[in-house]
C-alpha cells in the first residue's frame, strides 16, 4: 500500500499552510484566544470564500466539495501545526459529519449549505 500524499493532496497542504502563515501568527493566536468570541470571523469568511475550507468534505449537492477524509486530514495538520483559533473542529468535522451520518435528508438540506459556506457555526 501507497501512504504517501498525492500531488494534489500535498498542494492543498502548502496552500492551506501559506494562507495560516499569513493568517494566524503566533500573536493572532494569543490575541484571539483572549476574545470572547475566540476567533477571527474574517479569517473565518476567508476561509470559506478563498479556499472552501468549511465545503471540503460536504457533498456537493450541499454546496459542498465532496473531497474525502485524506484532505480533511491534510488540512486539520495544518490547523495545528498553526494553532488555527477557528470552530472549525466543531462545525466541519462534528457537526457536519453527524449530519452526513444521520441519512436525515431534511437536516442535511437544511443544515450542511449553510457549515459549507461557513455563515453556520456548529459548536
Amino acid at each position: 500500500m501507497n501512504f504517501a500524499f498525492s500531488e494534489e493532496q500535498e498542494e492543498l497542504r502548502n496552500i492551506v499552510r501559506q494562507f495560516l502563515e499569513a493568517k494566524s501568527a503566533e500573536t493572532a493566536v494569543r490575541e484571539q484566544m483572549e476574545t470572547e468570541r475566540g476567533y477571527d470571523p474574517e479569517v473565518w469568511s476567508q476561509m470559506a470564500e478563498q479556499l472552501g475550507l468549511q465545503s471540503l468534505t460536504i457533498p456537493e449537492e450541499y454546496g459542498g466539495q465532496g473531497f474525502g477524509y485524506v484532505e480533511l486530514i491534510v488540512v486539520l495538520e495544518e490547523m495545528g501545526r498553526a494553532l488555527l483559533c477557528a470552530p472549525y473542529f466543531s462545525s466541519v468535522v462534528l457537526a457536519a459529519n453527524t449530519v452526513m451520518q444521520s441519512g436525515d435528508e431534511a437536516a442535511m438540506s437544511a443544515i450542511l449549505p449553510g457549515i459549507a459556506s461557513g455563515e453556520t457555526i456548529a459548536t
